[in-house]
């Protein structure tokens, strides 16, 4: 089926299992990766560069590093270099991507470059990097919104659905780490497990308690917007806590999820409102529609024939990548996994109002929220440590060593 062949009712759901399963990694290659986000702010004041500001930076960084620029009409976005790529996020925020790696000290290498060209640039002006997860003094109806067509319409779009949407697009920061996967089975079992553990993972990351100049009363405000930005495309889809039916839920949310934008002559347009089925049913989606309808998601984790963890807010790089050095532990040895998937028993709420107040709870309280079963997630967070940092460094989970949980257990102890 080319890119642009129209869907049939019949097709969907086999479609659907192609583009988010149907290309995993071949057995036994498992990588890192990482997208990681940080704000531009004013050294002194903290108030947010102005849009203008960013989108320069972003062309003359094209300049510094000798890269490829990514061009959409006359805006730069992004960036190809040699050893990592770097896009502009709808509001100005800074994203560098590092290609897959095999142990994280490959993805230290991408991101320690890429940093060091930022602040170079940065030097003599006024702003610089900031890795928080919210725009801390800067109110959201004053920031700016880069002008791509698709951010448009969902600007235009998505506050009915969501009353944060635009905090989302224009405000927010963090990283999202991406893991491989085997096969559908494979899929399943590390995404409920991702599923259930992604109310600890944001406390273990909560950077975002100021907001418009104020205390916002949540250690992580940002995943508080990101449960207030259209319910339908963001949280955790209905049957994704468990394995033996996380992926049948997540391909049935995203088929019931509306449709933002439809890919037309080179570009995006509107939808005309609907579900992505209900427009398949209209005769009017595409195989390349439903691609750019699955990378419009925003669940906590995303399938994307890989596995992409979307809970953080951003840190200090030494703490992102103690996070990553936790998760690949948990997800990626054999045993420790099934210690970890033990342990996320705890997690399970199926009743979605309970689901929402667990994580609600935690973006409040961070690791001093209360989990189903009575513990702190301090304490839940403390015993993923352990089964980590027990495997860590072995010949059969060499991704990253049991040094590298050190940040990450400091946020723990509150060291």
């Amino acid at each position: 089926m080319t890119s642009n062949s129209p869907v049939r009712p019949g097709e969907l759901d086999g479609l659907l299992c192609e583009l988010v399963l149907g290309r995993p990694m071949p057995s036994g290659e498992r990588l890192l990766g990482v997208e990681y986000e940080r704000l531009l702010l004013d050294r002194t004041t903290r108030a947010s560069a102005p849009l203008d500001f960013c989108r320069q930076l972003m062309i003359d960084l094209v300049e510094d590093l000798g890269a490829t620029p990514v061009v959409e009409g006359p805006i730069v976005k992004g960036l190809e270099a040699a050893h990592f790529a770097m896009s502009m996020e709808p509001g100005g925020q800074l994203e560098v991507a590092s290609p897959p790696k095999r142990r994280l000290r490959e993805i230290d290498a991408c991101m320690d470059e890429a940093t060091a060209a930022i602040e170079r640039r940065l030097e003599g002006t006024r702003f610089e990097l900031a890795a928080i997860g919210h725009a801390p003094v800067t109110p959201v109806e004053k920031l700016g919104l880069l002008p791509r067509e698709r951010y448009r319409i969902m600007d235009a779009t998505m506050p009915a659905r969501g009353p944060l949407t635009r905090n989302m697009m224009r405000a927010t920061a963090g990283f999202q780490l991406t893991y491989d996967v085997r096969d559908r089975e494979d899929a399943g079992r590390r995404l409920a497990l991702l599923y259930r553990f992604s109310p600890v993972l944001l406390a273990l990351s909560a950077n975002s308690r100021e907001v418009a100049g104020r205390d916002s009363g949540y250690a992580s405000f940002r995943h508080h917007v990101w449960w207030e930005t259209d319910r339908a495309r963001s949280g955790i889809p209905a049957g994704c806590l468990h394995a033996e039916t996380a992926i049948d839920g997540y391909l049935r949310y995203a088929a019931e999820a509306e449709v933002l934008f439809l890919e037309r002559e080179g570009g995006v347009v509107a939808a005309p409102g609907g579900s992505l089925e209900d427009l398949v049913r209209a005769g009017v989606v595409t195989v390349a529609d439903v691609e750019l309808h699955l990378s419009s998601l925003f669940p906590f984790v995303r399938l994307r024939n890989y596995i992409e963890v979307r809970c953080f807010d951003a840190l200090p790089w030494s703490e992102c990548r103690s996070l990553l050095a936790l998760v690949s532990g948990l997800i990626y040895c054999d045993h420790a996994f099934e210690a970890a998937s033990s342990l996320s028993d705890a997690l399970v709420v199926d009743d979605p109002d309970a689901l929402r107040a667990l994580h609600e709870a935690a973006a409040r309280d961070g690791l001093d929220a209360i989990g189903p079963d009575g513990r702190t997630l301090r304490a839940i967070a403390s015993e993923m440590i352990d089964i980590a940092r027990g495997t860590l460094g072995s010949d059969t989970c060499d991704w990253a060593e049991p040094d590298d949980l050190a940040a990450v257990a400091a946020r723990v102890s509150g060291a």
